[in-house]
């Protein structure tokens, strides 16, 4: 009984421990721009996300001219991490279905400034996708790659220094 309980505590040690590394790891930056491998099959969400339903690999701060930024939400877990950095972000988006409500992932970000400049393209590693922007007037462009029926759709986001703008892309 008790090395049954000794090994209950090594368990419960090792699962606890692991949560925190990938915790720890989601404030990671990285500073390369994220590459786009069309041709390679995406995991399946269950795949992705891994013992325990969190990948912290999809969930490195990156950081493109200067702008920094965070993508995922596969998954409880996921979802969870996200929300917990969400206060360093000033932009929050949103991708789903109309009507049924699906998230989707894989979703093509771009974002311009008043004066029509990219200031960040990236891709979507799951429905949610944050960003910080300097305070001003962007236009922001979603595109479902490889669903020709999936017209890219722009709205536009007024960020005020750290209060978070928010926006929700639905497609049809």
């Amino acid at each position: 009984m008790a090395k049954m309980h000794g090994i209950n505590l090594m368990i419960t040690a090792l699962v606890l421990g692991g949560g925190m590394l990938q915790s720890a790891g989601a404030q990671q930056t990285v500073d390369t721009p994220p590459t786009y491998d069309s041709a390679r099959p995406s995991p399946s969400p269950d795949a992705a996300a891994g013992p325990g339903g969190s990948s912290s690999e999809r969930l490195l701060v990156h950081s493109d001219r200067g702008i920094r930024y965070v993508s995922g939400g596969v998954g409880e877990g996921e979802r969870a991490e996200l929300d917990a950095l969400s206060n360093q972000f000033n932009l929050r988006l949103l991708f789903a279905m109309q009507g049924s409500g699906e998230y989707l992932s894989a979703v093509r970000v771009n974002i311009r400034d008043a004066r029509g400049e990219t200031v960040l393209t990236a891709e979507s590693k799951g429905p949610w996708f944050f960003a910080q922007l300097a305070p001003g007037d962007y236009t922001v462009e979603a595109s479902v790659p490889g669903q020709a029926q999936q017209q890219p759709q722009r709205q536009t986001a007024h960020i005020e220094g750290s209060r978070q703008s928010r926006l929700d892309f639905r497609w049809h």
